[in-house]
């Protein structure tokens, strides 16, 4: 979906912005001791670098972000004023890396955009040397069946439904791919969000099902939710995730 991350990529940050639990990832990843001082450290579908720019101030190693979108990496570069990223314009199945540098790969909110995962999972094994690691950060069926949204626009479970998949579809895509050994882990968080906060999200079309839900049922949930900032303006919307973890070796 380029041009919809094209139109959102200057507000994508303030629509998307970096939770604890995102933080405490990319920190652990980043200063994981089974890295090389030589590895590069890729993130595949980087956007803007929200993730991307604290991952290089924690490694030690040269972080690479690749994304297909141009303008995202233009704020991407943007942000990175001390040059410690190399922004790659790319795909999932062409990255611009020769064979064998990367010690790990990221897609964090990536696999549900691959028309083509098995192929992409093959390319991410192309770039990582021996025993280098592929990690795959998405939601949950269950995350996408509870999603706090569905409320106001049933059709994202249906929609998602479909793009996420599941954990042992993964690890059978990942080792049909050549990975071996395949762990999934299912980590949850919780929390609320203003009701405000809620409808800026939802104008902002923060994730791309909002794109995907018929127009008159996005026009009806996001009149409900209005209607409901009127109604109570100091109400909380409260939340859960469920994220899939995936660790794939090569």
């Amino acid at each position: 979906m380029p041009g919809l991350f094209a139109e959102i990529a200057d507000r994508y940050d303030a629509l998307r912005p970096l939770q604890a639990r995102d933080r405490q990832r990319v920190v652990a990843l980043g200063s994981a001791d089974w890295l090389r001082r030589d590895d590069l450290v890729v993130e595949v579908g980087c956007g803007t670098g929200r993730m991307t720019l604290p991952l290089a101030e924690i490694s030690a190693q040269q972080v690479v972000g690749v994304d297909p979108e141009e303008r995202m990496l233009e704020v991407a570069r943007g942000k990175d004023v001390a040059g410690r990223v190399r922004w790659l314009r790319g795909t999932a199945y062409r990255l611009p890396l020769t064979d064998g540098v990367a010690g790990v790969v990221l897609m964090s909110m990536v696999v549900h955009l691959l028309k083509q995962p098995g192929r992409a999972f093959a390319e991410a094994r192309r770039v990582l040397r021996p025993e280098g690691r592929m990690v795959i950060w998405t939601f949950t069926p269950r995350h996408v069946r509870e999603f706090y949204l569905n409320e106001w626009f049933p059709s994202i479970a249906w929609i998602d439904g479909q793009r996420f998949p599941a954990g042992d579809t993964l690890e059978a895509g990942l080792r049909r791919a050549g990975f071996a050994p395949v762990a999934v882990d299912i980590e949850e968080e919780t929390g609320a969000l203003a009701v405000e906060d809620v409808i800026d999200r939802v104008r902002g079309r923060y994730i791309s099902t909002l794109s995907l839900v018929p127009p008159l049922e996005y026009r009806l949930g996001l009149q409900r939710l209005e209607e409901l900032r009127t109604l109570d303006g100091g109400r909380r919307i409260p939340y859960r995730l469920e994220w899939a973890i995936v660790t794939a070796i090569k």
